[in-house]
Protein backbone atom coordinates (compact mmCIF):
# COMPACT_ATOMS: atom_id res chain seq x y z
CA UNK A 1 0.00 0.00 0.00
CA UNK A 2 1.36 3.14 -1.37
CA UNK A 3 1.61 6.69 0.94
CA UNK A 4 2.85 9.90 1.05
CA UNK A 5 3.79 12.87 3.06
CA UNK A 6 3.90 12.78 6.39
CA UNK A 7 1.57 10.27 8.85
CA UNK A 8 0.99 9.11 12.43
CA UNK A 9 0.66 5.32 12.57
CA UNK A 10 -1.37 3.64 15.51
CA UNK A 11 -2.83 0.29 16.10
CA UNK A 12 -6.41 0.52 17.06
CA UNK A 13 -7.47 -2.75 17.56
CA UNK A 14 -5.35 -6.57 16.97
CA UNK A 15 -7.94 -9.50 17.05
CA UNK A 16 -5.41 -12.19 16.02
CA UNK A 17 -3.28 -14.53 18.10
CA UNK A 18 -0.20 -14.25 15.58
CA UNK A 19 1.94 -11.73 15.91
CA UNK A 20 1.88 -8.97 13.27
CA UNK A 21 4.07 -6.49 11.69
CA UNK A 22 4.27 -3.64 9.51
CA UNK A 23 7.01 -3.42 6.99
CA UNK A 24 8.13 0.39 5.58
CA UNK A 25 9.70 0.70 2.30
CA UNK A 26 10.52 3.24 -0.27
CA UNK A 27 11.20 6.98 1.59
CA UNK A 28 10.84 5.09 4.97
CA UNK A 29 12.86 1.63 5.94
CA UNK A 30 11.71 0.18 9.23
CA UNK A 31 9.78 -2.82 10.67
CA UNK A 32 6.93 -1.59 13.69
CA UNK A 33 5.12 -4.51 15.40
CA UNK A 34 1.66 -4.85 15.32
CA UNK A 35 0.40 -4.79 18.94
CA UNK A 36 -2.36 -2.48 20.24
CA UNK A 37 -1.60 0.98 21.21
CA UNK A 38 1.84 1.02 20.05
CA UNK A 39 2.62 4.00 17.36
CA UNK A 40 4.70 5.35 14.91
CA UNK A 41 5.39 8.32 12.59
CA UNK A 42 7.01 7.68 8.99
CA UNK A 43 7.29 10.90 6.38
CA UNK A 44 8.54 11.02 2.78
CA UNK A 45 8.07 11.50 -0.37
CA UNK A 46 6.33 8.01 -1.55
CA UNK A 47 6.80 5.06 1.03
CA UNK A 48 4.78 1.36 1.12
CA UNK A 49 3.45 -0.27 3.81
CA UNK A 50 3.27 -4.29 3.78
CA UNK A 51 1.47 -6.07 6.35
CA UNK A 52 3.16 -9.45 7.61
CA UNK A 53 1.94 -12.22 10.21
CA UNK A 54 4.20 -14.69 12.09
CA UNK A 55 2.25 -18.29 12.90
CA UNK A 56 4.50 -19.07 15.55
CA UNK A 57 7.23 -20.70 13.66
CA UNK A 58 9.59 -17.84 12.89
CA UNK A 59 8.00 -17.31 9.33
CA UNK A 60 6.79 -13.75 8.65
CA UNK A 61 4.11 -14.33 6.26
CA UNK A 62 2.25 -11.30 3.61
CA UNK A 63 -0.81 -10.57 5.31
CA UNK A 64 -3.93 -12.17 2.33
CA UNK A 65 -5.84 -8.78 2.75
CA UNK A 66 -5.92 -5.10 3.24
CA UNK A 67 -8.50 -3.15 3.31
CA UNK A 68 -7.69 0.83 3.22
CA UNK A 69 -10.36 3.13 3.81
CA UNK A 70 -10.53 7.09 2.00
CA UNK A 71 -8.54 9.84 3.14
CA UNK A 72 -11.31 12.08 5.35
CA UNK A 73 -11.08 15.35 7.24
CA UNK A 74 -11.47 14.84 10.64
CA UNK A 75 -11.73 18.69 12.37
CA UNK A 76 -8.30 19.40 12.31
CA UNK A 77 -6.75 16.01 10.98
CA UNK A 78 -7.11 13.95 7.84
CA UNK A 79 -7.72 10.76 8.87
CA UNK A 80 -7.16 7.21 7.53
CA UNK A 81 -8.00 3.42 9.04
CA UNK A 82 -6.54 0.46 7.46
CA UNK A 83 -7.76 -3.02 8.21
CA UNK A 84 -6.09 -6.65 7.38
CA UNK A 85 -6.91 -9.82 7.43
CA UNK A 86 -3.67 -12.53 8.10
CA UNK A 87 -5.32 -15.50 7.11
CA UNK A 88 -8.48 -16.74 5.63
CA UNK A 89 -10.36 -19.51 8.02
CA UNK A 90 -13.80 -20.79 7.43
CA UNK A 91 -16.28 -18.65 9.11
CA UNK A 92 -13.97 -15.88 9.83
CA UNK A 93 -13.88 -13.31 6.46
CA UNK A 94 -13.70 -9.90 8.62
CA UNK A 95 -10.87 -7.22 8.30
CA UNK A 96 -9.98 -7.21 12.07
CA UNK A 97 -6.80 -9.01 12.53
CA UNK A 98 -4.64 -5.67 12.43
CA UNK A 99 -6.38 -2.11 12.52
CA UNK A 100 -4.43 0.94 12.00
CA UNK A 101 -5.12 4.87 12.61
CA UNK A 102 -2.94 7.00 10.36
CA UNK A 103 -3.17 10.91 10.98
CA UNK A 104 -1.99 14.13 10.12
CA UNK A 105 -2.05 17.69 10.53
CA UNK A 106 -4.70 20.05 8.37
CA UNK A 107 -4.49 23.35 8.99
CA UNK A 108 -8.17 25.41 9.31
CA UNK A 109 -7.79 26.63 5.93
CA UNK A 110 -6.24 23.63 4.36
CA UNK A 111 -8.15 22.79 0.87
CA UNK A 112 -9.53 19.09 0.69
CA UNK A 113 -8.09 18.63 -2.43
CA UNK A 114 -5.90 15.00 -0.64
CA UNK A 115 -9.41 13.63 1.08
CA UNK A 116 -10.65 10.92 -0.47
CA UNK A 117 -9.18 7.51 -1.53
CA UNK A 118 -6.58 8.09 -3.77
CA UNK A 119 -6.85 6.71 -7.57
CA UNK A 120 -5.47 7.57 -11.39
CA UNK A 121 -7.48 8.49 -14.36
CA UNK A 122 -6.50 8.14 -18.06
CA UNK A 123 -6.27 10.66 -20.60
CA UNK A 124 -10.27 9.83 -21.26
CA UNK A 125 -11.10 10.61 -17.68
CA UNK A 126 -11.53 7.23 -16.84
CA UNK A 127 -10.38 5.03 -13.56
CA UNK A 128 -7.32 3.06 -14.13
CA UNK A 129 -6.74 0.17 -11.61
CA UNK A 130 -4.93 0.77 -8.21
CA UNK A 131 -2.47 -1.75 -9.34
CA UNK A 132 -1.07 -0.27 -12.63
CA UNK A 133 2.01 -0.87 -13.57
CA UNK A 134 4.01 1.13 -16.30
CA UNK A 135 6.84 -0.36 -18.17
CA UNK A 136 10.25 1.40 -17.14
CA UNK A 137 11.39 4.02 -19.74
CA UNK A 138 14.77 1.90 -20.31
CA UNK A 139 12.32 -1.46 -20.91
CA UNK A 140 12.68 -2.73 -24.00
CA UNK A 141 8.85 -2.83 -23.85
CA UNK A 142 8.72 1.22 -24.34
CA UNK A 143 8.00 2.38 -27.90
CA UNK A 144 10.60 5.27 -27.59
CA UNK A 145 9.46 8.57 -29.48
CA UNK A 146 11.34 11.38 -31.66
CA UNK A 147 10.21 14.59 -32.18
CA UNK A 148 10.37 16.73 -35.23
CA UNK A 149 12.52 19.62 -35.17
CA UNK A 150 10.84 22.92 -35.29
CA UNK A 151 12.71 24.07 -38.55
CA UNK A 152 11.56 20.62 -40.29
CA UNK A 153 8.06 21.14 -42.54
CA UNK A 154 5.05 19.97 -41.48
CA UNK A 155 1.97 20.98 -39.74
CA UNK A 156 1.35 21.78 -36.11
CA UNK A 157 -0.86 18.13 -35.81
CA UNK A 158 1.59 15.95 -37.60
CA UNK A 159 2.38 13.11 -35.16
CA UNK A 160 5.08 12.02 -33.66
CA UNK A 161 7.45 9.25 -35.62
CA UNK A 162 7.37 6.18 -33.12
CA UNK A 163 10.77 3.73 -34.29
CA UNK A 164 12.51 0.76 -32.86
CA UNK A 165 15.80 2.80 -31.88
Amino acid sequence: MSMSGAWRIMVVSKESLFAQRIVFSGDVQKMFVGELGASTSASGRRWTLRFEHDRGDGVWRPNVSVEAGEIVRQGNQFQRLIATKDVFWRGDRGHDDLKLLLTRPASAGAPAEGVGAPYAVDVNLHELPASLVLPSVDSPDVQQERQRAYGDPGSAGTPLIRGPW
